[in-house]
C-alpha cells in the first residue's frame, strides 16, 4: 500500500513538475521515449528442492514521457505506459486438481509458467546528451507499478492451462545504464510474484522474487 502510494504521489509531482518547466525551458527536446528490452530472470525463493532448470526470460515494450528538468535537458523525469510477457522455467508444478494454487516440487521437471503485464514505469533519469548528438552515456533508475494477467501454466503432460497463482499486481525498483546503443537494464520485485493463496503441500506459502539482468534499447 505504501509502495503504491508513494508511485502515484510521484505521477502527480511529475505532472506539476511538467507543467511548471514547459515554458521555462529554452531548450526543448526530448529522449528515449520508447524501449525494448529482453532479459534473463533468476529466481530467489524460499523453496526446498526448487531448481530453475530452463532459461527464463523477460521481453518488455514500451513508451515513456519525457519530461526535461533543466535548460539543458540533460535531467528528466520519465512516465510510461509498457507491456511485459514473462517465461518462467522450474521445477515446480502446478496441482490442477486442488480448487486452490498448490504447487509441488518435481526433481527432474521442467514446467513452464508464463504470465503478461501492463507497466507503468516512473523514473529519474540523467544523460550527456545535447539536441543534435544521438550518442550519450545515460543512467536511469526508478520504480515500476505492473498489472499482472493471463497467468498460465504448462508442463510436459499438461496443455496450457490458465490459472490463478499470480499476484495482480506488483512493483518492482529498476536501473539502466550503458552509452548509445548498449544499455545494462536491471529489476528486482519487491514482492513475490505468487499471489498469498499459492502454497506448497505443506500449507507454507511460496515467496518468490525475480531478478532481471538484461540489455534495453532505447529510441527516439
Amino acid at each position: 500500500m505504501r509502495v503504491r502510494l508513494l508511485f502515484f504521489v510521484g505521477i502527480i509531482m511529475i505532472g506539476w513538475q511538467g507543467t511548471a518547466q514547459a515554458d521555462s525551458l529554452s531548450t526543448k527536446y526530448r529522449e528515449d521515449q520508447f524501449y525494448i528490452s529482453i532479459a534473463l530472470q533468476l529466481l530467489h525463493e524460499n523453496i526446498r528442492g526448487f531448481k530453475q532448470n530452463g532459461f527464463s526470460n523477460n521481453f518488455q515494450v514500451g513508451l515513456v514521457r519525457d519530461i526535461p528538468l533543466n535548460s539543458k535537458g540533460t535531467v528528466a523525469m520519465g512516465l510510461g505506459l509498457g507491456y511485459a510477457y514473462n517465461r518462467l522455467f522450474s521445477n515446480l508444478r502446478l496441482q490442477t486438481e486442488t480448487n486452490y494454487s498448490s504447487f509441488s516440487v518435481q526433481e527432474n521437471e521442467k514446467n513452464l509458467q508464463t504470465y503478461s503485464s501492463l507497466v507503468i514505469p516512473l523514473s529519474f533519469r540523467y544523460r550527456t546528451s545535447t539536441p543534435d548528438r544521438t550518442d550519450f552515456w545515460r543512467i536511469y533508475g526508478g520504480i515500476k507499478y505492473k498489472l499482472n494477467f493471463s497467468a498460465k501454466f504448462r508442463s510436459s503432460d499438461v496443455e496450457a492451462i490458465k490459472y490463478d497463482f499470480i499476484r495482480k499486481n506488483n512493483a518492482a525498483i529498476f536501473l539502466s545504464m550503458g552509452y548509445n546503443t548498449w544499455n545494462l537494464f536491471f529489476e528486482y520485485d519487491l514482492n513475490s510474484i505468487y499471489t498469498t493463496r499459492a502454497q506448497l503441500p505443506s500449507g507454507a506459502n511460496i515467496d518468490l522474487h525475480s531478478y532481471q539482468l538484461g540489455l534495453i534499447f532505447y529510441i527516439l
